[in-house]
């Protein structure tokens, strides 16, 4: 067989890495250059002043970021833990339902994630609407009052991450699904024989193998979770009253509302560096080896 130099394989893989640098090293690049200085809409065509970190710092002692910070912990926590059980406890189900029921339900189930953000966060505005929304008309129904749900901010918040369950879960089923084929069917048959129940097999012998899967479910709904603005812009806006006004949501106001681009700059810096962090830690708490 042919052995091809270190130089061949590299050859291929040019072009893939001439995109990979114009779209990561470039643009990260030149973020850091516009949060480095003070750049506005004001004066982007004139000379920019260097301020060194002075927009990190204000970030982080602005009241508002604080807050933004805040619903960001409540949107994500709320939004990745039941996700990531509803996921779960659904691909499972379907791992051990019968052929007939998973081939009905499997399309059914992931029809939400097919559909975009857009179509997602305009559906569950319309449900949410006070006066003809779906959900109001079953609350009024039923005797209860009508919520109206962007303009509480509990509610907006509730709605926001229902509507990010909704969307984001049937991903967690395609991923954990595919990784119950790891379960051979011998597995369930020595469980059963050993009389184990569908509980004690589930914790026992399922979990441990699907562990690195569920880490990387983990990770990808908690990256999506955190960066997600486009859900709540469409929804919410980030109202009532900042209420629902998520961390890069507040960066990209204050960048394209408000033309303060180094200040926005600095916002999508931080949330990288926390997402960086994020995933440090799921690996390292997981303890899950992804490559030998």
């Amino acid at each position: 067989m042919r052995r091809y130099g270190v130089w061949v394989p590299l050859l291929f893989l040019l072009p893939a890495m001439g995109i990979l640098f114009f779209l990561q090293f470039f643009v990260w690049s030149w973020n850091i250059n516009i949060a480095l200085h003070d750049v506005t809409l004001m004066n982007f065509q004139k000379e920019w002043d260097f301020v060194g970190l002075q927009n990190f710092i204000r970030v982080f002692t602005d009241p508002t970021t604080m807050a933004s910070l805040k619903n960001t912990a409540i949107f994500t926590i709320s939004s990745v833990s039941l996700q990531m059980f509803f996921g779960t406890a659904i691909s499972y189900f379907l791992y051990r339902a019968d052929s007939l029921v998973e081939k009905i339900f499997r399309p059914i189930i992931i029809i939400p994630w097919l559909s975009s953000v857009v179509v997602a966060a305009f559906s569950w505005k319309l449900m949410a609407a006070e006066n003809i929304g779906f959900i109001n008309r079953i609350l009024s129904a039923i005797g209860f009052h009508r919520i109206n749900f962007l303009g509480n901010s509990n509610a907006a918040m509730f709605l926001v991450v229902l509507a990010s369950i909704w969307w984001g879960t049937p991903f967690v089923i395609l991923l954990l699904s595919s990784a119950m084929t790891s379960l051979s069917p011998q597995l369930v048959e020595v469980a059963k024989i050993d009389g184990a129940t569908e509980w004690i097999f589930f914790t026992r012998v399922a979990l441990p193998i699907l562990l690195p899967f569920l880490v990387v479910a983990l990770i990808l709904t908690t990256v999506w979770a955190f960066n997600q603005f486009s859900l709540v812009l469409l929804l919410t806006e980030g109202g009532p009253m900042n209420a629902t006004r998520v961390f890069p949501l507040h960066g990209y106001q204050a960048a394209f509302d408000l033309g303060e681009f180094s200040y926005g700059s600095a916002v999508s810096l931080g949330a990288l560096i926390m997402n960086m962090v994020l995933v440090y830690l799921y690996i390292k708490v997981s303890g899950v080896e992804f490559a030998d």
